[in-house]
């Protein structure tokens, strides 16, 4: 693309990675990248793709520049109008700086920087690793059944001789609880259901890590206000579907803003893989007002080793759907994903089956999508139906070769 700097690509990318405070991007997780791209959605009204954001990154190879659509949205993002208020910004500010300050004085400014740098480069050149000392523990534990919920960790730090030391909570390295040395326990609170892995970090390296499973004991359902979502409990209209509360249909109306409710399952289904199984299922959604006019619905499988996001909305609105198959991208904005475009004012049959790790999608029993991915689900630990305004969940039933593992 003409007129795109790779210094100014560094330039924004490095005003990201602040303002989110997560760390390198090249340690972010998928699931970070996906909460990116609600983030950039929620503040421009512009969806990027995961495998978007994991390109314009660097943490997938790709030989191109970023569209100016992308550029546009993530200075946007920081504030700025567009991508090109974001240069004129950074070269307005240089402008400046140089008509107040003096040649001499840059350069002596310039000097002495770098004479501080080679000094602290001496002195600590080659520094060894603090060492971690034996018997370190780190376990945690549940304190209810229900959301939100605090979770309580236990650890023994021996004679750890270091000041830095944080819990992670989980993927999202920002999600942190600083610990003192002297501490043996500190409390985390988490907002939803799922599967995480807690870190013990020293230094920014992660010593100890477990897996942290809170289970939703049975559905419950949230509206997705930021920082702190809203709890409602899904209605069985009958013995085979979900339902939301009669209150949520004023509430979702009157928002200027879009909100999203969800209903999450999320359980010890036993030694059900997440490679092997077969999902049918009946959706609707009940809102295709103002910001929600493309009946944008997403189901999410969840499993021990990653997780699937399957887009739905109406045809043509496919250009903003993005489908996550575990390691597995399509962004919407280069791909033709209108195959998972339907009218979804009635229960709509979906079928998603599982063989192997080879993936198709029925809609209205017909095939409309297949592929294969490559790193394993782990294990089946549940679902979540998630609708860009309002839905139900009718007639599902989730099943491997064993026979019905959740069924409405």
């Amino acid at each position: 693309m003409a007129g795109v700097h790779l210094s100014e690509i560094r330039k924004l990318q490095n005003q990201l990675i602040k303002k989110l405070g997560w760390g390198p991007a090249s340690q972010w997780h998928s699931s970070m990248f996906t909460e990116l791209s609600q983030k950039v959605f929620e503040a421009t009204a512009v969806k990027l793709s995961i495998a978007t954001l994991k390109r314009f990154f660097g943490v997938l190879k790709y030989d191109g520049t970023p569209s100016i659509t992308t550029l546009d949205a993530l200075s946007s993002f920081l504030g700025f109008e567009n991508w090109r208020g974001f240069k004129l910004s950074k070269k307005s500010k240089l402008s400046d700086l140089k008509e107040g300050i003096s040649h001499k004085f840059i350069y002596a400014i310039i000097g002495f920087f770098a004479a501080l740098i080679f000094i602290f480069l001496i002195a600590n050149r080659n520094p060894s690793p603090l060492p971690i000392p034996e018997g370190i523990t780190f376990s945690s534990k549940s304190v209810t059944n229900t959301y939100p919920n605090s979770v309580v960790f236990d650890f023994d730090l021996k004679d750890l001789a270091t000041d830095s030391i944080q819990i992670q909570q989980y993927w999202d390295r920002s999600k942190t609880i600083p610990i003192r040395k002297e501490q043996k326990q500190a409390t985390g609170i988490y907002y939803f259901p799922g599967y995480f892995e807690a870190k013990l970090m020293v230094d920014g390296n992660a010593i100890k890590k477990h897996d942290l499973f809170l289970r939703s004991n049975g559905w419950i359902g949230t509206i997705e206000y930021e920082p702190i979502p809203k709890y409602f409990t899904p209605l069985e209209q009958s013995q085979n579907s979900l339902h939301y509360p009669a209150f949520l249909s004023e509430e979702i109306s009157n928002s200027e803003k879009p909100l999203t409710i969800a209903y999450h399952y999320i359980n010890d289904l036993g030694n059900v893989s997440g490679d092997q199984f077969d999902l049918s299922v009946k959706i609707k959604n009940t809102y295709a007002d103002k910001w929600a006019v493309c009946q944008s619905s997403q189901i999410y499988i969840i499993g021990t080793g990653g997780a699937m996001i399957i887009p739905f909305s109406k045809v043509g609105c496919s250009s903003d759907n993005n489908l996550m198959i575990n390691d597995f991208y399509l962004n919407g904005k280069e791909h033709d994903l209108s195959a998972f475009g339907t009218n979804l004012d009635h229960p709509t049959p979906i079928r998603i089956l599982n063989e192997g790790q080879k993936l198709s999608v029925s809609i209205k029993d017909q095939k409309v999508f297949s592929t294969s991915y490559s790193e394993s689900m782990g294990k089946l630990v549940g679902l979540r139906f998630k609708f860009l305004g309002l839905g139900t969940v009718d007639s599902l039933e989730l099943q491997d070769q064993n026979g019905i593992i959740v069924q409405l």
